[in-house]
């Protein structure tokens, strides 16, 4: 009950954990802030808080699984999210914000977890498709509260879609239970975390191929979340769309997102580059984000639906693949550190990314010309990348 599938199972049910801990808020807003008795947009300090945390979480993530274990860490993880969805559920604001940070906190750890687990107990072979794989309990989730939440918030009350993410919280948490005598047996409890004060970040900028792909990754979930953020608004302001179509549309994004990374992570095998890949994906992004700018209430219903579907493929569908190059130019034995550290660039991106629209949005007034931010990030990130291929060249 170790082997290989165990560790995609446990780190990818982890990974649908923080996801919807993450975004079950935003899915019920309007029955949390009725109940709460404040208005509804308040509920988006939610998304600032958890991805703050997160992002201060991950930085040190990679030392705590060092000390106590993936599978502990992971543990952990789910202990923390199951604190943070009780708090959310508490009747005071005030206690939902701490529920926010501790949400963060487990988002911030499930992820070096589950590159070292990956990483240790998987074979290199497959290392693109798994990573993939795992990553795919992201938007999986999403979906799964964006049916469900919903649905329990008009029929039991909205509590019971937090008790529904617990649950599976605890039984991620009793499958790593069963492994973890056998995944945390290299652990090294006697490291010192100030050693590391800032946990895997300057691990990842001292190397400078990784270096590079960190800063890309900080553009692509700036981009990601631009999207999965405006989507909506833009088709039905400036779009000629109304609300339940839009809706549909950004529901189209999120699936070609899901549908891609298995893909996307078998092709970076079959090519042994995952590179290479990024290359596509990010060549792709830039072609679908010029489009969307561009699009207009006459085009056919089926090209703008595909069009959305590429764009989550391409915007959304990278995780992945970034996540195993992380792990392949990593130094021996700095695995976790390394996605701890990494994992503080993308979410770098995610609190960056809709402020920086928010306010070119104000200068230029118009969600199309502002959508071009897109294509800039798309285009620099390509550039980095190109930086990054240049230097592995030069290493070799």
């Amino acid at each position: 009950m170790h082997g290989g599938w165990y560790v995609v199972l446990v780190t990818t049910a982890a990974q649908m954990v923080v996801a919807m801990s993450n975004i079950v808020l935003s899915t019920i807003a309007p029955k949390v802030a009725e109940s709460l008795g404040v208005a509804p947009v308040l509920i988006g300090y939610h998304v600032g808080l958890t991805f703050g945390a997160a992002a201060l979480a991950s930085i040190y993530g990679g030392i705590v699984v060092l000390r106590l274990g993936a599978a502990r860490t992971t543990q952990v993880s789910m202990a923390s999210s199951v604190i943070g969805l009780g708090l959310l559920a508490a009747p005071h604001v005030g206690l939902v914000a701490l529920g926010a940070l501790f949400v963060g906190i487990g988002m911030g750890f499930a992820s070096p977890a589950a590159s070292y687990l990956l990483v240790h107990h998987t074979s290199p072979g497959r290392r693109n498709l798994l990573f993939s794989i795992k990553q795919t309990g992201v938007p999986l989730g999403g979906v799964i509260v964006a049916l469900a939440a919903p649905v329990l918030a008009v029929t039991v009350g909205w509590r019971w879609s937090l008790a529904m993410i617990a649950a599976v919280a605890i039984a991620t948490l009793l499958l790593a239970e069963r492994a973890r005598a056998y995944w945390d047996g290299d652990r090294r409890p006697a490291g010192s975390l100030r050693s590391t004060p800032f946990g895997g970040v300057p691990l990842v900028w001292r190397q400078k191929a990784l270096r590079l792909i960190a800063l890309a990754a900080v553009l692509f979930s700036g981009i990601q979340r631009i999207l999965l953020s405006f989507t909506v608004v833009y088709l039905v302001a400036e779009g000629g769309y109304g609300l339940v179509e839009a809706g549909i549309m950004l529901s189209v994004a999120q699936i070609g997102g899901s549908v891609s990374r298995i893909p996307w992570g078998w092709l970076a095998d079959r090519l042994r580059s995952g590179l290479a890949v990024l290359f596509l994906i990010c060549g792709i992004m830039i072609a679908a984000s010029i489009l969307l700018v561009l699009l207009d209430a006459s085009w056919p219903k089926p090209l703008v639906y595909l069009l959305f579907f590429v764009l989550g493929a391409s915007c959304v569908g990278w995780n992945g693949i970034v996540h195993a190059e992380c792990a392949r130019l990593s130094p021996p034995g700095t695995i976790s550190l390394a996605a701890g550290g990494m994992s503080f660039f993308v979410f770098g991106g995610v609190m960056f990314g809709p402020p920086v629209f928010a306010v070119v949005y104000g200068m230029a007034g118009s969600y199309s010309s502002t959508f071009g931010l897109m294509v800039a990030a798309g285009v620099a990130a390509l550039g980095l990348l190109l930086l990054a291929y240049r230097q592995q060249g030069s290493e070799r």
